[in-house]
């Protein structure tokens, strides 16, 4: 047995033979896909679904809480690498299978910049039939949001502004229960109106049915069409904050520390 020692005193935080196959397994399985990427990028290619699946593999090696693959995304982009026909789909993959960094609303900007005009007519062609019953009269797509303040009335926290905001949903119970759900000193509830080109993606087939906008304040256009503070009536069980405050915590703080 392996003297696990040092001057006496017990070392504990060593791998196991288990562990350390699954850290060498992790190590070899990020190598090969960001190889991978590398090809994609010397074969200049704009195999979109070869894109997709090289940082879908990506996603899923570093896990859903790490940044790390929008960060790889980041730099070849930056470095010109990525055709501009599969920035905006592959950008759009890694926000819903990994975590961004606080960069992402220039990236969303930037990519939204480069997409191909020939890409942007069929990517709305495709919404107008998709997302036909959540448009109005004229074709914009009506959306919501849920902002909080201060959870549990004392963390110093809160969501972003409107005009800073990307994320929405096409589902207004899910909107407020994301401006509630952290039972915070006050909350509310908007209503937008958002054209079409503006809209980046969304997925249907989520429960909170998800929509990713371009924010005001990187040149998107959409309209708040009503805002309302959200009563206290419509907050969630006492029984419930409990599960919140927990959740906040392992979604949150912990990070931090």
């Amino acid at each position: 047995m392996a003297d696990n020692s040092a001057n006496g005193r017990e070392i504990r935080n060593v791998l196991t033979q288990d562990e350390k196959a699954i850290n060498d397994f992790i190590n070899v399985r990020m190598k090969k896909v960001l190889a991978d990427i590398k090809d994609l990028v010397e074969e200049r290619s704009e195999d979109l679904i070869a894109w997709s699946f090289a940082f879908s593999y990506l996603c899923k090696t570093y896990g859903q809480a790490s940044d790390e693959p929008f960060k790889w995304y980041k730099y070849y982009l930056r470095e010109g690498s990525i055709p501009a026909s599969v920035q905006l789909p592959v950008l759009m993959q890694i926000y819903g299978d990994s975590s961004v960094d606080k960069g992402f609303p220039n990236i969303l900007k930037k990519v939204y910049a480069n997409e191909p005009a020939q890409d942007k007519e069929r990517r709305i062609s495709a919404m107008k039939k998709e997302l036909a019953k959540y448009l109005d009269k004229d074709g914009r797509l009506c959306a919501y949001r849920g902002s909080f303040q201060k959870p549990f009335g004392t963390k110093n926290d809160e969501s972003r502004p409107i005009e800073k905001a990307f994320s929405f949903s096409l589902d207004e119970s899910a909107a407020l229960h994301y401006a509630v759900c952290w039972f915070p000193a006050s909350a509310q509830l908007y209503t937008v109106q958002v054209p079409l080109e503006e809209v980046m993606s969304y997925n249907l087939y989520e429960e909170d049915k998800p929509v990713v906008v371009l924010p005001q304040s990187k040149g998107g256009t959409f309209q708040v069409i009503s805002q309302r503070d959200v009563d206290r009536s419509e907050y969630h069980s006492s029984e419930e904050e409990k599960y919140a405050r927990h959740a906040y915590y392992t979604n949150f703080e912990s990070r931090r520390s």
